[in-house]
């Protein structure tokens, strides 16, 4: 089964984030996006403004925060029979229930939260809006590695 095959199925449990923070986040992407088009012109074009490094640095941390923010932080996350199935704007994937060894705060951060797994990718969940307890049960019920609350 594929994390698609959830669009046609009802989940056990279901956790997502409001929908206007998603869409927050890819309006602060896409201006990020833009920022940067307008320094790496000026920049290219030899006009004034910030120096060289600073749009190496801009670049950096605009790659960074797309990575993360559009690729590995699920806005959505279901739990499927013993299947873990998450969304992120741009990627998908699912995970195993039973391959969840430990659930912990994503580089110290007190609001997100990660599921790693043996050979899969680590489930980044930004936990700040929407309570997260309920999925943490569930997961609990079927693998008691995972705590059952944060």
């Amino acid at each position: 089964m594929t994390s698609r095959d959830t669009d046609h199925q009802s989940a056990d449990v279901t956790w997502s984030q409001p929908v206007l923070q998603i869409a927050f986040v890819l309006f602060v992407m896409t201006v990020l996006v833009i920022a940067g088009i307008f320094l790496a012109v000026r920049t290219i074009s030899g006009q004034p403004g910030p120096p060289v490094w600073f749009a190496a640095l801009w670049f950096l941390a605009l790659g960074w925060s797309m990575y993360w923010w559009l690729f590995r932080v699920a806005f959505r996350v279901e739990l499927v029979g013993r299947t873990l199935n998450w969304r992120a704007p741009l990627r998908r994937g699912s995970i195993p229930v039973d391959a969840i060894e430990r659930v912990g705060r994503y580089v110290g951060a007190s609001s997100m939260w990660v599921l790693r797994g043996t050979g899969h990718a680590s489930v980044v969940v930004p936990t700040q809006r929407r309570d997260f307890t309920p999925m943490l049960e569930a997961l609990n019920r079927l693998n008691p590695t995972v705590p059952d609350h944060l």
